[in-house]
């Protein structure tokens, strides 16, 4: 996805069109209960180890992804295009 934003912002810039990218890391939704009974595990436990790979120490939470997608389709991210917004609570950069 980072390959087709960076490629799309460079073929549609001149058009005035913004291409960028949301990466969440773990968030805190009810598809994880869904993975651990999948999986014959508990659901609390499944979130606490996936916390423990968060250098926040935490999931995140779907207002906090809301919130950057809020930001990228607003005029606040108006000379952003080409770039990656993660969220994931540092997964990604530690």
């Amino acid at each position: 996805m980072r390959s087709y934003a960076r490629t799309w912002a460079a073929e549609f810039g001149d058009r005035g069109l913004r291409v960028n990218v949301l990466s969440p890391g773990p968030i805190d939704t009810p598809i994880i209960d869904g993975q651990a009974e999948y999986f014959g595990q508990d659901p609390a436990a499944l979130r606490a180890y996936m916390s423990t790979l968060v250098p926040m120490g935490r999931l995140g939470l779907p207002e906090e992804i809301a919130n950057g997608a809020l930001f990228l389709a607003s005029d606040e991210s108006s000379f952003m295009t080409g770039a990656e917004l993660c969220i994931d609570g540092g997964m990604a950069q530690v």
